[in-house]
């Protein structure tokens, strides 16, 4: 039996990824794709020139009956949108923000709104795949992560118990402008971008509370998140710099990437001191993590690499929604 599946935001960066994955995953039946903004009906991308999503009706979609619906959605759109299908019986996997943190008191200050839903955030599951223990086979709500924090969570989420909250944890990442989806701002602009390099966000960013959140450092730690845009379109890059409580070996570090990642398909160690490059894992649903101990095994730079709008959003929303349904976790991936 094929799942029913309906897509809102389809027309975006990650939603039309999004849209080419399901199109030719094997077990999904799109029965809707829908932009995230009125007017005519827009093509989805020049590579899927075959598929076109219609501007979004909810009595449209509730009409087409999908058992899933993927909303590639800005934030406010999320919070309003997911409770209206929730309540129709319908199962969400949401690809903003609007989800994903655990302390609805951090939405006005982050995010700019007050979280209609509070409860809600007590019920989705946070949809980092490789952290997730069976949550998934019985939600109803998934909160997919954002492209910074899967960059991040997946590199550090394994050292959690050897790092020392005393010191400061710095996650400093890169990312390809297709990160801030489509919009007509000129700071993001190829003139303004091509040969620059520059940071932003600098403790502002809304990713921030969810790297902290997923890191579990509390309130007291100190986490310094500095992202970078990258004179490019795709792919992150970030390099994460950690003390320890002791001194730790190659051979301790990798032995507990493998045990973190022993059935993880889409998450590879390098060996220890060679780290990764974005041209290994940009149009792929990989992540790719290496490490070089410094000090005598009592601090560490961490490197991970992803593809933003793959492991970063699209391929990681499919990974959550195999297992969601049953299918085996690369289906439609590889």
């Amino acid at each position: 039996m094929t799942t029913r599946v309906a897509i809102v935001g389809a027309t975006g960066y990650a939603g039309s990824e999004l849209t080419a994955i399901l199109a030719r995953h094997p077990e999904v039946e799109l029965v809707g794709l829908f932009s995230s903004k009125g007017g005519a009906p827009a093509e989805i991308a020049p590579a899927l020139p075959h598929l076109v999503a219609e501007p979004f009706e909810l009595d449209v979609l509730v009409a087409k009956n999908p058992e899933v619906v993927f909303l590639a959605t800005p934030n406010e759109v999320s919070a309003e949108l997911a409770p209206e299908l929730l309540d129709r019986g319908m199962r969400v996997i949401d690809l903003s923000g609007a989800f994903r943190l655990d302390d609805p008191s951090l939405y006005p200050s982050w995010y700019g709104f007050a979280h209609a839903r509070p409860a809600l955030l007590e019920q989705s599951v946070y949809g980092l795949t490789e952290w997730c223990n069976g949550e998934l086979k019985n939600a109803r709500l998934v909160a997919n992560p954002g492209c910074y924090p899967t960059s991040i969570l997946l590199a550090l989420r394994p050292l959690i118990y050897a790092i020392d909250r005393e010191q400061p944890v710095i996650c400093d990442s890169k990312s390809g402008v297709s990160g801030a989806g489509k919009k007509s701002d000129v700071s993001w602009s190829f003139a303004e971008l091509y040969g620059n390099f520059k940071a932003y966000g600098v403790g502002s960013h809304r990713h921030e509370p969810e790297i902290r959140q997923g890191l579990r450092l509390g309130d007291r730690a100190t986490l310094v998140f500095v992202p970078h845009l990258l004179p490019t379109v795709r792919g992150i890059l970030s390099t994460m710099h950690v003390g320890f409580t002791h001194s730790v070996t190659d051979e301790e570090i990798v032995a507990i990437y493998a045990e973190a990642y022993a059935e993880a398909p889409f998450v590879r160690l390098l060996p220890p001191g060679e780290l990764p490059e974005l041209k290994n894992v940009v149009n792929t649903p990989m992540c790719e993590i290496g490490f070089k101990l410094l000090n005598g095994g009592k601090r560490a730079v961490v490197v991970s690499v992803i593809d933003n709008l793959l492991k970063g959003a699209a391929s990681q929303a499919v990974q959550n929604f195999n297992r969601m349904c049953g299918y085996p976790e690369t289906e439609g991936l590889i």
